[in-house]
C-alpha cells in the first residue's frame, strides 16, 4: 500500500513540474517496478492473494489519487490567499505611508506655513488629493472572515496608485506656488 501511495503521489506530483517533462513515466515505471513483484510472487502461491493485492493496490492509488488532487487543489488556494492578502498588506503599507506623508503638511505648522497650498481646497492639485484620500479609503477592503477576492484588492490598489500621483502633484504644486 504504501509504494502504491507513493508512486501515485509521486507520478501526480510530477505533472505539475514544468521543468522535467518525463518525471511521470520515470516515477510510474519506477514505483509499477516495485509494486508488481510484491503482486506477482504471492500469485504463484496463491493466485487468489495475487487478487486481493490487486484490489488492494487499485484501491489504493485511486484513493491516494483523489487525495493528491484534493491536496493540490487546497495547495493553490492557499497559495493564491497568501498573495493576496501579501498584496493587500503592501498596499495597505504604501496607503499609510502616504497619509502620513500627506499629514505632515496638516500636523507640522513649519510645513504648513512653508506650504499653505497644501491645505487650501481651492487649489484643484490639493482638492484632486483629497477626493484621492476619500477613494482610497473608501476602497480599503475592512477586515472580515470572509476570503479577499482580487475584486476588493485590484480597485483598492489602483485608488492608492491615484492617491500617490495625485499627492506628487499637489506637492509639485505647492511647492511652485511657493516660490
Amino acid at each position: 500500500m504504501a509504494t502504491t501511495a507513493a508512486t501515485v503521489w509521486m507520478a501526480g506530483s510530477a505533472i505539475r513540474r514544468k521543468d522535467d517533462p518525463d518525471a511521470t513515466f520515470w516515477y510510474t515505471f519506477t514505483g509499477l517496478c516495485m509494486v508488481m513483484p510484491m503482486i506477482l510472487i504471492p500469485a504463484m502461491k496463491t493466485p487468489a492473494l495475487s487478487g486481493a493485492l490487486v484490489l488492494v493496490a487499485a484501491a489504493t492509488a485511486v484513493g491516494t489519487h483523489f487525495y493528491a488532487r484534493r491536496h493540490a487543489r487546497h495547495t493553490a488556494a492557499n497559495k493564491r490567499d497568501f498573495a493576496l492578502i501579501s498584496a493587500l498588506n503592501e498596499t495597505s503599507a504604501w496607503h499609510e505611508s502616504l497619509l502620513v506623508q500627506w499629514s505632515r503638511y496638516e500636523w507640522d505648522p513649519a510645513a504648513a506655513i512653508d506650504f499653505p497650498d497644501m491645505s487650501d481646497v481651492g487649489v484643484p492639485e490639493t482638492a484632486a488629493l483629497i477626493r484621492a484620500v476619500a477613494v482610497a479609503g473608501r476602497l480599503s477592503p475592512a477586515p472580515s472572515s470572509e476570503p479577499l477576492t482580487e475584486q476588493q484588492i485590484g480597485p483598492y490598489q489602483q485608488a492608492v496608485a491615484q492617491l500617490a500621483a495625485a499627492l506628487e502633484r499637489a506637492e509639485a504644486a505647492a511647492q511652485h506656488s511657493s516660490y
